[in-house]
Order: structure tokens, then C-alpha cells, then sequence
């Protein structure tokens, strides 16, 4: 049994357009379906809530849609009324006004069957579904809001047909296939709700918290022998990013010290907002300190294998794995654990994305003032300035990852005993990342163009730490994991993060 929604427009029409705006959107994007939903749904209600929650942890669904499709040949025209914000607008913000006093247009795209469905492999429990059933009736429109539609749920045992000539099916594609006919569709992932409330109340574009997934044509990925698997969920739940100003960027030397200061300005934050740090050992990476006899508090947080509790993350973002990237820092991120305690998730949320602003300003060693910075969403346009810190760029799945900045090796490799591929592999183990199947270790170099070593004092926090080697190594998986992945003992501040190797990275 499996879980289908079916949109039936009331024209042969399908208004929406891509990120761009150069065309219609084809083939629609799953996450509209899931923010249709969300439109309708009581934000105060926590029956809505758990139904959303529970559709926003499945895999991706199948999409099928209209075989014979094609670029209408006139947009979409229509007068849109400027919407007003302010308390007591003035005569120039009134709704009734038209918006730049010309009609808006759109494209849109002509279909032979105005419906598409899209489904989910698992089955909701039955009182989701019910939930999911009102919610979808209550849906008026897919794409622009002229697009009217009727909205229906419900659970079938039968499998979308891919052998119709009358309709094409889009699956989700293996990450690292490079069979071609793929496209990206955004969908949605665990903690999109949560996201999309957010962007509402503080008047944010919704398509800036989408995250996009590899599709391919039903079929095509059986000619060339990529099967689609599930990702592995890696050892982060979200990673936010921040943009350095255009034009401006740092040597991958100072990557630590990028990172700490980082850290830093977080926790200060914090404070600042009135939250005690000392007690959130998932979000400043530290051990609890235990009390008077009193053993050790375990901090919150998912866990490795080796039993340490896995912490934020604080990284520098380098360009690299492009034509003429350089390896230099273009911007900032933080990457939330899974099982991250809710309460310090919403602290930290406030104070990267909400309170003051949100993060907009840094101290940065070797800069006289502070840099700004500009929060990255995750469907910003794929432009080279923005390339290196895009979320996606360091969290799509991927069965094969490479350091952007050498791994800081967690123990010495024995010289007769455990080699360095051992060590590299035993650290994603203690780390909570599967075993990898397959580890390449250079002594010098790096796998990614623009990626580089680092001298010895650039891999130290501190005055007298005691050296350990680095590596940029490159190590594939099973099955494929979701990032961000960041290796070794100085993961938390940024070194050993690694890029995914799955749509044509430049190796070297």
C-alpha cells in the first residue's frame, strides 16, 4: 500500500514557472504539493502538525504527470494587487492598487491531461491519513492561484504506470547516476514545516527553504543500470549558510580560526538572548561538566559509534571542485546535529536567522572591521558567486565524498600495524557514518581542484596542541549518505569537510 495525491486542474493549464522565470516549471515539483497543503493547514492545530510532520520524513514520491505537454505560446496575464504590510498604509500602498500599474505574466505550460499525481512508497497510520484527506480537499489551487484545482488523497496498492504512452512517471534517481534526462524537483525533508513556518513569519520567500532531488523518467534509469537507492541520513539534520560580500574572501589557511570566531560570535548571541550556554554541550561542543558526585551528564545529540556525542558543526566554505576555483573562503556555515535537544535548536535558529536581524555581521582574523553576511537559502540561483555556499552543494546524498579541506587524522596510524586507509575508515565509524566501502588517501594533493594543504599551525586551535597528521582523502560508501559529511578531529571547526561527487566535479 502506498500513499497517493492527485491533483485534477480545472484547465488543460499548468501555471508555474522555474526559479528563473525563463520557462514553466515541468515537471511540477513535489514540494508544491506538501506547501499546498501547508497553505490550509491550522498552524495552531497539533493533529495538522504531526500529519504534515509525518509526510515531510518520507522519501521522495513518484511523480506522474502528462505525457504530451509543450510551452504555451502566450504567458499568463493577469492586474496583481500590491498586498499591504504596513499597520496604517498610506494611499500608495493600498491593496486595490495595481502592482507597477501593468499586468503581471507568467508562463505556463499546455497539457493533453490536466492531472498529476504523486506518491509515496509507505502507507500513512489511519489517522494521519485522515488528516492528509481534509487537508487536501481543502486545497483551491496548484501553482499561481490561478490555477484552480480539485485535491484528493488516498492509499492505493496500485504502482503508478510508466508503460502508458499517454503518461511519463519521474522517480527519484540515484545521486551519483549519470544517466542522462535527469532534472532537479524540489522536495520536501525533514524539518521543512518548521522552515516554511518560519519564512512566513518573517515574510521570506517559501521556495528559499526547498531542497532539490535528482529525477530521472521511469525507465531510463534501468537502460543504464543506476537503481535508486534511499540515502543513509548522515550526522546533520540542517545546515545554514552565510555568504561573505561578493568579491571578498580569505585564504583556506585561516579555515580554524574562520570557524571559532564563528563559534564565538554564536555563542555569544546566546548569551546575549539570555540563554545558559554552559548547559547546551551538543551546541558549544564541549563535555557537560559533571556535578559533585554526580557522573558525567551525557549532552543531547545523536551519537557515534564510539559513544561521543555529536556536536555543531562551525565551518569555513571553500571554492572548490570548479573551473578555476581557488580554494579560498566564501562564506560561513552551521550544521545542526540530529537529536539536537528542540529547545537549543530554537535558541539557535533565533539567533542566526531572527533575533537582531539574525547573523549579519562578523569579526574575521586579519580584518580591521567585521564582514558582513548574507544568509544563503537553499534554493538560491546556482551562480559561481554563491556555488561554494550553497546548502546543497554539501548536503545532497552521495555515495562518494572528497575532503574540500584536509582531515585532521584522529590517531596516528601504526607504522606496522593499522594503515592510514584503517584510520581514515575507523573515524567515520566513530563518527555514526556507516563504513565506507572503498578509502583513498593522498599524501599530498588534494582530489578536488582548488582544494589544497594546509601548513601545521593552520590545523591547531590552540598554542601547544600536539600535531597530527592530515590527509585529503576520499572515501565511498555503500549505499548514499546525506551531508553535510566533515571528517576527523577538527571537525567541528571545519576541516575535513567534504564535497559530494556526484554531478561532475573537477578532480585533480
Amino acid at each position: 500500500m502506498s500513499f497517493r495525491i492527485t491533483v485534477h486542474l480545472l484547465e488543460q493549464l499548468y501555471q508555474a514557472s522555474t526559479l528563473d522565470r525563463s520557462g514553466a516549471e515541468w515537471p511540477p515539483h513535489p514540494a508544491r504539493v506538501f506547501c499546498s497543503l501547508v497553505s490550509v493547514a491550522d498552524p495552531q492545530d497539533p493533529v495538522h502538525e504531526a500529519a504534515l510532520q509525518w509526510l515531510e520524513r518520507q522519501p521522495a514520491p513518484r511523480v506522474r504527470v502528462a505525457a504530451r505537454t509543450a510551452e504555451a505560446a502566450l504567458p499568463r496575464s493577469a492586474w496583481v494587487p500590491t498586498n499591504a504590510t504596513a499597520e496604517s498604509p498610506g494611499h500608495a500602498v493600498l491593496p486595490g492598487r495595481t502592482n507597477g500599474r501593468a499586468p503581471k505574466v507568467w508562463p505556463q505550460r499546455a497539457l493533453a491531461q490536466p492531472e498529476m499525481q504523486f506518491q509515496w512508497a509507505a502507507a500513512p497510520p489511519p489517522g494521519v491519513l485522515a488528516v492528509l484527506e481534509t487537508l487536501a480537499k481543502a486545497v483551491p489551487y496548484f501553482g499561481r492561484a490561478t490555477g484552480h484545482a480539485f485535491v484528493h488523497a488516498a492509499v492505493t496498492d496500485d504502482a503508478l504506470d510508466g508503460n502508458d504512452p499517454e503518461w511519463e512517471v519521474w522517480e527519484p534517481a540515484e545521486p551519483s547516476s549519470k544517466a542522462g534526462g535527469q532534472c532537479q524537483l524540489r522536495t520536501p525533508y525533514p524539518g521543512y514545516l518548521e522552515r516554511l513556518r518560519w519564512a512566513h513569519a518573517q515574510q521570506e520567500a517559501s521556495w528559499q527553504q526547498a531542497r532539490s532531488a535528482p529525477y530521472i523518467r521511469a525507465g531510463q534509469a534501468g537502460e543504464t543500470g543506476d537503481v535508486a537507492a534511499q540515502p543513509v541520513p548522515g550526522l546533520y539534520a540542517d545546515l545554514l549558510t552565510f555568504a561573505f560580500p561578493a568579491r571578498f574572501s580569505l585564504p583556506a589557511e585561516l579555515t580554524v580560526q574562520v570557524a571559532a570566531a564563528l563559534r564565538s560570535a554564536v555563542m555569544s548571541r546566546l548569551d546575549d538572548a539570555g540563554h545558559d550556554v554552559k548547559s547546551m554541550p551538543a551546541v558549544h561542543g564541549h563535555k557537560q561538566p559533571a556535578r559533585k558526585g554526580k557522573p558525567e551528564k551525557e549532552s543531547e545529540g545523536r551519537t557515534g559509534s564510539g559513544g561521543a556525542t555529536v556536536a555543531c558543526a562551525y565551518l569555513a566554505l571553500p571554492f572548490v571542485g570548479r573551473d578555476h576555483a581557488d580554494g579560498r573562503l566564501r562564506g560561513v556555515g552551521v550544521a545542526l546535529p540530529h537529536g539536537l535537544d528542540p529547545a537549543h535548536r530554537r535558541a539557535l535558529l533565533a539567533v542566526l536567522l531572527r533575533a537582531g536581524g539574525g547573523l549579519r555581521q562578523l569579526s574575521l582574523p586579519a580584518q580591521e572591521t567585521s564582514v558582513s553576511l548574507t544568509y544563503v537559502g537553499d534554493a538560491h540561483t546556482q551562480v559561481d558567486a554563491l556555488l561554494a555556499v550553497r546548502p546543497e552543494r554539501w548536503s545532497r546524498p552521495s555515495r562518494e565524498w572528497a575532503t574540500a579541506l584536509p582531515m585532521v587524522l584522529d590517531h596516528f596510524p601504526k607504522r606496522h600495524g593499522r594503515l592510514i586507509e584503517e584510520s581514515v575508515a575507523t573515524s567515520c565509524q566513530m563518527a555514526g557514518l556507516p563504513l565506507p566501502e572503498g578509502v583513498g588517501v593522498l599524501r599530498t594533493g588534494s582530489y578536488l581542484s582548488g582544494g589544497a594543504d594546509l601548513p601545521a599551525w593552520a590545523l591547531r586551535r590552540k598554542e601547544g596542541e600536539p600535531p597530527l597528521p592530515s590527509r585529503h582523502v576520499r572515501v565511498r560508501f555503500r549505499e548514499p549518505v546525506t551531508g553535510p559529511v566533515v571528517l576527523g578531529s577538527k571537525k567541528n571547526f571545519g576541516l575535513g569537510l567534504c564535497l559530494p561527487l556526484d554531478s561532475g566535479e573537477d578532480t585533480v
